[in-house]
């Protein structure tokens, strides 16, 4: 993964930061919360990268039609002002197969960038969730610790009763990377807090297992995988979606990511009372085509 910066200028200096990215997954829910994120915190972009796992694409600046000609491509970095956050937006997937070959040169690239923390938002297919789960918060995370501790994929490792086993470990603070929405210290423990006074529930064990055994090889679990290989905490923000109209899901989700990374302090606190307003970027203008009465519902 090679990182070209704009105009030429020096690369950024990571270090020490918090990465924001999307796992481009289930109902792109992820690319959408990014999208919102960058719009209502003003990030500027720094850099672009360039991965030979990820498809090209390009097309119109999604933020503002000025500078006219301004160009998005597929993988771009944004920085917060006055933070030490960065927003890393993919506007396309990996080359089919590719998937586990673009989460190492993920976890590779942020290692040597020297980022502390990196956070993935996407969504979670709901035709998984269990009945106790179909009310309340649709809003999950989950923790996984870093200092080394590889996380082995339960899909990998013998089927569903493995991955239930596995989960299950995670949950109880065992040896594998992921903890059951709670990181044992590190760099992710304050972000697991926040969270869960953001809204978020922790993500169910039952569901993990089920999730890693039918999409085991699609985001988010490789990259989780990955950056636990690299020893680099991570946390997954995610909320059970179908697929669909999926707008009002992906600013729930950057609402509630923005929520958790003030109380984490990735970001400075907001200055007016009450939660920061969302801005929606231009490029979402007939997203899902055109609006409807939803009342006749």
């Amino acid at each position: 993964m090679e990182l070209v910066p704009d105009d030429a200028g020096a690369p950024p200096d990571l270090a020490g930061g918090v990465l924001l990215a999307p796992a481009v997954a289930f109902a792109n829910i992820g690319e959408l919360a990014l999208d919102a994120l960058i719009a209502s915190l003003g990030a500027a972009r720094v850099a672009r990268l360039d991965d030979a796992n990820v498809l090209a694409v390009v097309g119109n600046n999604a933020f503002t039609p000025d500078p006219p000609g301004l160009l998005a491509t597929a993988l771009e970095l944004y920085s917060v002002p006055g933070s030490r956050l960065f927003l890393l937006q993919q506007r396309a997937p990996a080359i089919p197969g590719r998937q586990a070959a673009l989460a190492a040169d993920l976890a590779g690239w942020a290692q040597r960038a020297g980022l502390a923390h990196v956070v993935l938002l996407c969504g979670l297919d709901a035709q998984y969730r269990r009945e106790q789960q179909l009310e309340g918060s649709q809003l999950r995370f989950l923790a996984a610790g870093g200092g080394g501790q590889q996380q082995q994929a339960p899909a990998a490792a013998g089927g569903a009763a493995a991955a239930a086993a596995a989960a299950e470990a995670a949950a109880a603070g065992g040896a594998s990377g992921s903890s059951g929405g709670t990181a044992a210290g590190g760099a992710g423990a304050p972000l697991a807090a926040a969270c869960q006074a953001a809204g978020l529930l922790a993500l169910e064990p039952d569901v993990e297992a089920t999730e890693r055994e039918v999409h085991g090889l699609l985001p988010p679990w490789p990259q989780l995988d990955a950056l636990a290989g690299v020893g680099l905490a991570a946390t997954l923000l995610a909320t059970f979606a179908a697929e669909g109209d999926n707008v009002a899901d992906a600013l729930a989700l950057a609402a509630a990511a923005l929520g958790a990374l003030r109380g984490a302090g990735s970001l400075p606190a907001s200055g007016g009372e009450g939660q920061q307003q969302l801005r929606v970027p231009c490029s979402w203008a007939g997203l899902y085509g055109r609006s409807f009465d939803r009342s006749l519902f």
